[in-house]
């Protein structure tokens, strides 16, 4: 009770709220309570809701195109992935800002530790590793200068798993563990995933449907050893969620779709005419919320029900 009466007192000065979801929307992400989820996209405006009936509590305005969003576990802090120099941690209590130390081409790629304690981005080509107070700790290099799609930290373990042309592993320290070609063809891989037992992860390729390039969903051992490859989807995998306990994920693509931990595929939802971007679950009420590119924000069920949407 005591974050939730924090917050209000934030929300009243010196913000304003708008009653659209916004165009271009990249990302969602519910918080750690299951309070609040947060979107954002091309049009430079964070906005926050209660989840419970969606409405929106907050919008505020950043300086940049928002390419991923990811709270805190354990804390407060929002971080913000933009598509320049100017990402950076947003207080969801104060409404403080806190700048990225040394942020030079802005990306996509941003993922907490376990712990809650550090954070790793992906700036264009490389990864940078800061503390929970903005401040850059490391940069691990790239050989080549192609972009970095996203990044997820291992469930309990200093070990990054990073995409882009390929997927590749490092440790927290630098390290490089593994470089793994996903496929002969050349799509990018937009979205990793860790599972919750940190024993496999999935992945989620582009795909050129058109080209007769079917879109792969991806299950990887922990030292890189491909296990299992889904085919189905007629748009890229833009995002990968598990729920807490690992027995779902749930990608955003052409639809919303729930698999269990081995793969089968459980529920669809959506009409397939438009591409979802972002997926995320509250544990608490065991709903999803997604945002569209197109600028619709919609809450579902765990059986890819439409419960709540908005455009």
């Amino acid at each position: 009770m005591k974050y939730l009466v924090i917050l209000i007192v934030w929300i009243l000065p010196g913000y304003f709220t708008q009653s659209s979801p916004g165009k271009d929307l990249w990302s969602v992400t519910i918080d750690p309570t299951g309070r609040y989820a947060a979107t954002g996209g091309d049009d430079r405006i964070i906005r926050l809701y209660q989840t419970k009936d969606m409405k929106l509590i907050q919008s505020f305005p950043v300086h940049s195109m928002i390419r991923r969003l990811a709270w805190q576990p354990y804390g407060q802090l929002l971080a913000v992935a933009t598509n320049d120099q100017h990402m950076h941690l947003r207080n969801m209590v104060t409404g403080d800002s806190i700048p990225l130390q040394g942020i030079e081409y802005g990306g996509r790629g941003i993922t907490w530790s376990y712990n809650g304690k550090f954070l790793a981005v992906t700036d264009n080509h490389l990864i940078k590793i800061f503390n929970e107070k903005g401040q850059w700790i490391r940069t691990i290099q790239k050989e080549d200068k192609t972009s970095y799609f996203d990044i997820d930290w291992h469930p309990s373990k200093n070990v990054l798993l990073v995409s882009g042309d390929d997927i590749r592993l490092y440790e927290m320290s630098g390290k490089k563990l593994a470089i793994l070609k996903h496929r002969e063809e050349h799509t990018g891989v937009l979205s990793v995933e860790w599972h919750p037992s940190g024993q496999f992860f999935v992945s989620g390729d582009y795909g050129h449907e058109e080209e007769g390039i079917p879109t792969l969903l991806q299950y990887w051992t922990p030292e890189g050893k491909l296990f299992k490859t889904i085919k189905g989807s007629k748009m890229e995998y833009r995002d990968l969620q598990w729920n807490q306990d690992g027995s779902l994920l749930a990608t955003a693509s052409d639809k919303l779709r729930i698999w269990t931990k081995d793969g089968e595929l459980k529920y669809e939802g959506g009409d397939g005419k438009e591409n979802l971007w972002g997926v995320s679950w509250n544990d608490y009420s065991k709903e999803l919320v997604t945002v569209y590119f197109t600028g619709i924000l919609e809450k579902w069920n765990s059986k890819a029900v439409s419960l709540q949407r908005f455009d």
